[in-house]
C-alpha cells in the first residue's frame, strides 16, 4: 500500500508542476492583454504558487474556512481605491479578481486530484 501512495503522490507532484508552468504562461498572456506587459513575472509566479500550496494544504486537511482567510488577506492587501479617472486601476482590479478566482479553482482541483491519486 505505501508504494501506491508514494507513486500517486509523485504523479500528483509532477502534474502539479506541469500545470503551474502552464498557468504561468496563461497568466503572462492575460497580463499582456490587460497591462501590455511582456514576459514572465517570476515574483508573481512564485507568490501564486505559494498561495495555491497554502490552499491545497488547508483544503486537503478539511480547513475550508481558510478560503475566507485567503479572501480577506487578498482584499486587505491588494485592492486599491478606484477613482473615476483611473482606467488602469479598474483593469488591474479585474485582472486581480480573475487571477485569484482561477488560483482558488486550481487549488481546489489540486485537492481533488490529490485525493483521487492517493487512494
Amino acid at each position: 500500500m505505501p508504494e501506491t501512495i508514494s507513486s500517486g503522490l509523485i504523479g500528483f507532484l509532477i502534474l502539479m508542476m506541469i500545470s503551474e508552468i502552464i498557468l504561468a504562461f496563461i497568466f503572462a498572456v492575460i497580463a499582456q492583454v490587460f497591462y501590455r506587459k511582456m514576459g514572465l513575472d517570476f515574483k508573481s509566479i512564485f507568490k501564486g504558487f505559494i498561495e495555491r500550496v497554502f490552499l491545497l494544504i488547508c483544503l486537503s486537511q478539511g480547513f475550508a474556512h481558510a478560503l475566507t482567510l485567503f479572501g480577506a488577506l487578498k482584499v486587505a492587501t491588494r485592492l486599491k481605491r478606484q477613482d473615476a479617472d483611473d482606467k488602469d486601476l479598474a483593469a488591474y482590479n479585474d485582472f486581480y479578481l480573475v487571477g485569484n478566482l482561477v488560483s482558488v479553482m486550481v487549488a481546489i482541483g489540486y485537492v481533488i486530484l490529490l485525493q483521487h491519486m492517493t487512494r
